[in-house]
């Protein structure tokens, strides 16, 4: 794993202590604070799920890119006359 990924999940883990670290320190009562941190969790699963849908798709797009390298390398050369 490369030096950014580590460092965009360490910033978001980030993130999300502290919001719920404020959260629960908040002056509020405990039904309204059970519903921030319940929509903070439901943000947050959205965002890691859109996260890894665009890390799949760009996995599949370079291993396309790899297959069609490699096919196009495999391919006898053809001289036109």
């Amino acid at each position: 794993m490369n030096d950014l990924v580590k460092g965009t999940m360490l910033l978001a883990g980030g993130i999300v202590i502290g919001a719920a670290a404020a959260l629960l320190l908040a002056p509020q009562s405990g039904e309204e604070t059970r519903k921030q941190i319940s929509d903070l969790a439901g943000e947050a699963k959205k965002r890691a799920t859109d996260y890894c849908e665009k890390v799949k798709n760009d996995i599949a797009a370079a291993l396309e890119e790899k297959e069609e390298a490699t096919a196009e390398a495999a391919e006898p050369a053809t001289e036109e006359a």
